[in-house]
C-alpha cells in the first residue's frame, strides 16, 4: 500500500508488528497475538518455576518487554534465563536482539554466536528467533534481512511443519518487496495450521500492500473468522478502510480494535494515533493527553500532542509542545517529519530562520516529500532569501516536474522580491524581477492558456512595471482575464473589478472615455456600491460636460 508519511510516523511508530515471542499453540503466545500482553506475561511468569516450560518463558518475557520497548526488564529476563539454565541457548537469542536494539552488532553477533553452540544449532527454535532477530532488527539491512532467512531456512530443514518460522520467512521475503515468494510462505502456515489467525493476518498485509483491498478485507474477516477477538486483525482491517478513503468504517472498525485489545496506555496510543490519522485532532489530542498522564516520556504520544496543536491552528501551544517533545526525546528516534513539523509550526510563530534550519533537516532525511519544498521555500521568501527560495524549487524539479501552484508560488517570490526593491526606490532591479515574475507565470499560461488565473498573475507582474499604467503593460492579459472569467463572474467577482478598473483606469488616462466608461460600468454591476467607480464614473462626467 502506499502509505502516507503520517501513517511512518504515527501508526507505524506507536505499535511496531507483533515479534516472535513463543512458539505456536501456547496460551501465552495467544495471549501476545491478540496483543493482550500483561495476560501473556501473567501466563509466563506462572511458568517460570516449571522446569519443561521456564526457559522458554523466560525468552518470552524478555522479548515481550524488549517489544514494549523496557530493555532493562527485557535484559533482567534473558539475563535470568540464563542464570537459570547456563545452556538457554533461547535466552542468548534474546540478549542478541537487546543488542541489536541497541544498535550494537557486535555484542549481538557475539551472543548468537552463543546460541548456536552445542545443541542450539540444531534447535529448530533457536534458529528460527535468530532468523527473526535479523529480520526484524531496527533498520535491518538487505544483507541482514538475507541472514535471516538462511537461519530459517535451517529451522524449518529440521522441522518442515513450522508454521511460526513460515510466517517469519514471509515477513522476510515481504520486507525484500518478493511478495510471490511472501505469500506462498503465508500459505504454506496456513496448510499446516489452517486456524492460524496470524497467517491469515499476514495474507491481508501482503493484499493490502499490493492493494488488492478485496482480498486483503476476506484475508483479514477470515481470521477474525477464526477468532472474533483477534484484536490485530480490527486493527489492520481498520487500517485498510482508512486507505480506501472510507474514514467513517476505519474508524468504527477501528474502535472494535481498542474494545478487544488490552487497555493499555500502548492500546490508548495506537487509537489515538488513528484518530490523527483520520483527522479528529481533537479527540487525538486528548487521548494523548490521557496516556502521557501515566506515560509522560511516550516518544509517539509527545509527537502526536505537538503535531495536533499545529492541525488545530494553536501554533504557539504546538511551538511549547515539538520544543518539550524535540529536547526529552531520544535524538536517534527523531524522524523526518518532526523536523518538518518543527519547521512548520516555528514558521507559523514567525521564526523563519530557526524554520529554515529544521524543514532543510527534513529534505535531507527525506528529500521526496513534494510538499515540503512549498514550506521551505516560503520560510525562505519569509526571511528575505528569494534566491534561496527559487533555489528550493529547482531542487524539487530532480523529484516531480513543476504543477501550476509550483510556477505560481515562484512567480510570487519573484513578485516579493521586486516588491521590496520597489520600496527601496531601486526600480531597474524591482523591474528584473516583476519581468522574472511574468515569465515564470508565462509557464503556465503556455500550457493552460485558457486557465484564467495565469493571465490574472500574469497582469499583475506586468502591472507592478508600470506603476503609473502609462504604458498599459498589463492590458493584454487583464482583457484575457476578463473574457475567460467573465463566464462565471460569481467565482471571479473580486478579480474582475480588479481588472475591469485597471482598464478603466488606463483608458481614462488614455482620453477614451467610452472605452473608461464601459469598464467602470462593469464594476459598478459587479458591486454597485464600488466608490471607486462611483468617483470615476462621477469624474468622467464632470469632463465630458466641460467639452
Amino acid at each position: 500500500m502506499t502509505r502516507n508519511w503520517k501513517y511512518i510516523a504515527l501508526m507505524a511508530a506507536a505499535f511496531p508488528a507483533t515479534a516472535a515471542v513463543a512458539q505456536t499453540g501456547d496460551a501465552g503466545r495467544r495471549a501476545v497475538d491478540l496483543e493482550r500482553y500483561e495476560e501473556a506475561k501473567s501466563i509466563y511468569k506462572a511458568q517460570l518455576g516449571n522446569k519443561n516450560s521456564a526457559d522458554n518463558a523466560y525468552f518470552a518475557l524478555g522479548d515481550i518487554y524488549l517489544k514494549t520497548e523496557n530493555t532493562d526488564s527485557a535484559a533482567y529476563y534473558f539475563n535470568r534465563g540464563i542464570a537459570n539454565n547456563k545452556r538457554s541457548y533461547i535466552n542468548h537469542v534474546g540478549l542478541g536482539k537487546l543488542a541489536l536494539e541497541q544498535g550494537n552488532r557486535a555484542k549481538a553477533e557475539q551472543a548468537f554466536d552463543d546460541a548456536l553452540s552445542g545443541r542450539g544449532k540444531k534447535d529448530p527454535y533457536v534458529l528460527a528467533m535468530v532468523g527473526d532477530a535479523y529480520v526484524n532488527a531496527p533498520n535491518a539491512t538487505e544483507a541482514d534481512i538475507n541472514k535471516g532467512i538462511d537461519y530459517l531456512k535451517q529451522a524449518l530443514e529440521r522441522d518442515r511443519d513450522n508454521a511460526l518460522a513460515n510466517v517469519i520467512l514471509g515477513d522476510a521475503y515481504l520486507q525484500l518487496k518478493k511478495g510471490g515468494e511472501a505469500m506462498s510462505s503465508y500459505d504454506r502456515a496456513i496448510q499446516l495450521d489452517e486456524n492460524y489467525a496470524t497467517a491469515y493476518l499476514r495474507r491481508g498485509q501482503l493484499y493490502t500492500s499490493s492493494r488488492n483491498y478485496n482480498e486483503a478485507e476476506e484475508a483479514f474477516k477470515k481470521a477474525i473468522a477464526i477468532d472474533p477477538n483477534f484484536a490485530p486483525a480490527y486493527s489492520d482491517l481498520g487500517e485498510l478502510y482508512y486507505f480506501a478513503g472510507q474514514y467513517d468504517q476505519a474508524l468504527s472498525t477501528f474502535q472494535k480494535y481498542v474494545d478487544m485489545a488490552e487497555d493499555t496506555p500502548e492500546t490508548r496510543a495506537k487509537y489515538a494515533s488513528f484518530l490523527f490519522l483520520t483527522k479528529n485532532y481533537d479527540k487525538a489530542l486528548q487521548e494523548a493527553e490521557q496516556v502521557l498522564q501515566t506515560q509522560p516520556d511516550n516518544t509517539v504520544m509527545n509527537r502526536l500532542r505537538a503535531y495536533s496543536y499545529m492541525e488545530l491552528g494553536q501554533p504557539e501551544k504546538a511551538l511549547q509542545a515539538i520544543e518539550e517533545y524535540m529536547q526529552k526525546v531520544d535524538q536517534s528516534k527523531l524522524i523526518a517529519e518532526d523536523y518538518e513539523y518543527y519547521g512548520r509550526i516555528l514558521n507559523k510563530n514567525k521564526q523563519s530562520e530557526k524554520a529554515i534550519v529544521n524543514l532543510e533537516k527534513a529534505l535531507q532525511m527525506n528529500n521526496a516529500n513534494v510538499e515540503l519544498y512549498a514550506e521551505l521555500a516560503n520560510a525562505y521568501a519569509n526571511n528575505n532569501q528569494y534566491d534561496k527560495a527559487i533555489e528550493v524549487y529547482e531542487r524539487k524539479r530532480t523529484n516531480v516536474e513543476p504543477s501550476n501552484a509550483d510556477y505560481y508560488y515562484m512567480g510570487n517570490i519573484y513578485m516579493m522580491a521586486g516588491e521590496e526593491k520597489a520600496a527601496a526606490n531601486d526600480r531597474t532591479a524591482a523591474n528584473q524581477f516583476f519581468q522574472q515574475a511574468d515569465s515564470t507565470y508565462g509557464k503556465v499560461t503556455e500550457t493552460n492558456p485558457t486557465y484564467a488565473y495565469g493571465h490574472l498573475w500574469r497582469a499583475r507582474a506586468q502591472a507592478s512595471q508600470d506603476p503609473e499604467t502609462e504604458e498599459g503593460l498589463a492590458r493584454p492579459h487583464y482583457e484575457e482575464f476578463i473574457k475567460i472569467a467573465g463566464e462565471d463572474k460569481d467565482k471571479y467577482k473580486r478579480d474582475l473589478i480588479e481588472a475591469n478598473s485597471y482598464l478603466g483606469y488606463y483608458y481614462y488616462l488614455k482620453g477614451e472615455r467610452d472605452n473608461a466608461m464601459k469598464y467602470w460600468q462593469e464594476v459598478k454591476v459587479l458591486d454597485p456600491a464600488n466608490p471607486q467607480a462611483e468617483a470615476a464614473l462621477n469624474e468622467i462626467g464632470k469632463s465630458a460636460k466641460q467639452k
